[in-house]
């Protein structure tokens, strides 16, 4: 994949309903691999098993047991960078699953170790990036906090300090090297996403400009593996990003004395069709451009009075926007 310039913020869950903080920071031991059988029953060797089908299996084994992450991690550790990269990306992608398939809860966990006496105060205690090798005494709060970091994931507050873990993929870089192509761009997607969100605390955190590349780098993955289980999950991103650069911006790019687009923002769209004209992307743009001129670059109606500014945007636009996940759909979809 071409890089322009361009990583959901996941959290990984854990079983709900413990009855004390020792009860979740129980871990299972996973089931011992097997040693190897040099005398193969003509069975399995008809089976043709490779070393890479063990591995496969055995980590689905350990995923289906874990309790935490760092024990995934860890076997990666180990045997990502012994395997072929086709083995090396069904194994991270067996890792994300285990993320997302775990999401909700190690958040609602977490929120209930925090509100045990003193284990909050001892967060706050710490500046970003938190290091948890800091908290004074080596209690059992301190380990899993630990744990998570071990296992890929990163801590993160809001601006009203709410805690919140999510998938550390630049942590995650380090497998980079071992990883196919399709491993390698994923990675790099979701590394540039949850490092700056391009939506966080209610509004837009970055850029049009710098959410332009992020959107071709996205399009090219999904061109370029169009039938991938991960497709699904990054087209939903394509089409939050590709909305976000047309329409989120709009009170950054309306002249609200005339309703029309300012012509540095238009130049901007202007200079993204010549850059990515080789796109999809690109053609959207472009064909954006069309309509908005439709109308004398003109782009909402007048606001009512008490209702705001900037009223309802001009049929054609509106059309036009609506319409932006069906063309997705004809265009990208497997």
């Amino acid at each position: 994949m071409k890089r322009y310039v361009i990583s959901t913020l996941v959290a990984i869950t854990f079983v709900t309903g413990c009855t004390s903080a020792s009860d979740q920071l129980t871990v299972k031991d996973p089931a011992p691999p097997a040693t190897e059988n040099t005398e193969k029953s003509p069975a399995d060797a008809a089976k043709g098993e490779k070393p890479a089908d063990d591995l496969l299996k055995q980590f689905t084994v350990l995923a289906a047991q874990a309790k935490e992450a760092n024990e995934l991690t860890a076997f990666l550790d180990q045997h990502l960078a012994k395997t072929d990269t086709k083995t090396a990306d069904q194994l991270f992608f067996a890792l994300d699953q285990y993320y997302e398939k775990h999401l909700p809860t190690i958040n609602d966990n977490f929120k209930a170790l925090l509100a045990q006496p003193g284990n909050a105060d001892k967060l706050y205690a710490l500046q970003y990036p938190y290091d948890f090798n800091k908290l004074k005494g080596d209690d059992s709060f301190k380990q899993w906090l630990l744990n998570q970091t071990e296992g890929g994931l990163v801590l993160k507050a809001t601006n009203d300090m709410s805690f919140y873990w999510q998938v550390d993929y630049k942590a995650l870089q380090k497998y980079a090297a071992s990883l196919d192509e399709e491993g390698k761009d994923y990675l790099s997607i979701q590394e540039t996403e949850t490092g700056k969100p391009y939506l966080g605390d209610g509004g837009l955190q970055i850029t049009r400009a710098g959410l332009g590349p992020r959107m071709v780098e996205v399009e090219e993955y999904l061109v370029n593996y169009r039938s991938s289980p991960r497709a699904v999950k990054l087209r939903t991103l394509y089409i939050d990003y590709l909305k976000a650069y047309l329409s989120d911006y709009r009170y950054d790019a309306i002249d609200e004395a005339t309703m029309k687009l300012r012509p540095d923002v238009k130049e901007e769209y202007q200079n993204f069709t010549k850059k990515y004209e080789a796109t999809k992307t690109g053609r959207i743009v472009k064909d954006y451009l069309s309509e908005v001129a439709k109308n004398n670059d003109v782009i909402f109606e007048p606001g009512k009075p008490g209702e705001g500014i900037i009223g309802a945007a001009k049929p054609n636009i509106s059309q036009f926007l609506n319409g932006l996940e069906g063309r997705i759909a004809r265009t990208m979809n497997p």
